[in-house]
């Protein structure tokens, strides 16, 4: 079970960059979702956690693009609308690209068009989607059996429910308030890794 870490736009940039070289360690990938900042700033962030020692594999920028060549960067995550796979695939042959989803149509679509994995949600109840119903285990399920690339799960995810998840055939969590929205992110994150590393060596 892979750990993915999703910021979430509310820290400013020294909690931020703190935080996230602080949780680094634990975690599989951070994507960089700052979508108030405007492309200047973005890439100011972005150069700042890599002269600070963050790994690049690591990191994972959304929407912006245009200067991953420059960085070195190879990991892409994009938002389900808004964005032509096919013409950024094109661009970046042999980069990760990922996308997010909200239904099966969509997630084939995504696999169809070149995407190397796919971030699924919201799989429980979460603040940020109120009065919108989950899609559930079910929907999870139904989604990595009959897609062969990797799944993530993203939503309301609380660390106790990671097994639930592996169970549903999901290959990682995406968490964003359960760690940037805790007083204390780091014993946060040792949580979901804990939960992660119990249920791998029990399979």
């Amino acid at each position: 079970m892979q750990l993915i870490t999703v910021t979430d736009g509310k820290m400013g940039d020294i909690q931020l960059l703190s935080t996230i070289l602080l949780i680094s360690p634990y975690v599989d990938g951070i994507i960089l979702r700052e979508k108030q900042r405007a492309l200047p700033d973005y890439l100011s962030l972005v150069n700042r956690l890599i002269e600070s020692g963050l790994p690049k594999e690591k990191l994972y920028v959304h929407r912006h693009y245009s200067f991953m060549k420059d960085t070195g960067i190879r990991n892409l995550h994009l938002p389900e609308k808004g964005y032509s796979l096919r013409e950024v695939r094109s661009n970046f042959p042999h980069e990760t690209v990922g996308v997010s989803v909200h239904s099966l149509e969509s997630a084939h679509q995504a696999e169809k068009e070149g995407a190397d994995y796919v971030i699924f949600g919201h799989i429980y109840s979460t603040n940020s989607k109120k009065g919108v119903a989950p899609r559930g285990l079910e929907l999870l399920q139904r989604m990595t059996s009959s897609l062969r690339i990797p799944v993530i799960a993203i939503g309301g995810i609380h660390s106790h429910q990671m097994k639930e998840l592996a169970e549903a055939g999901a290959s990682g969590a995406a968490v964003m308030s359960g760690i940037f929205g805790e007083k204390d992110p780091l014993q946060a994150v040792k949580k979901y890794k804990k939960e992660a590393f119990i249920y791998d060596r029990s399979r």
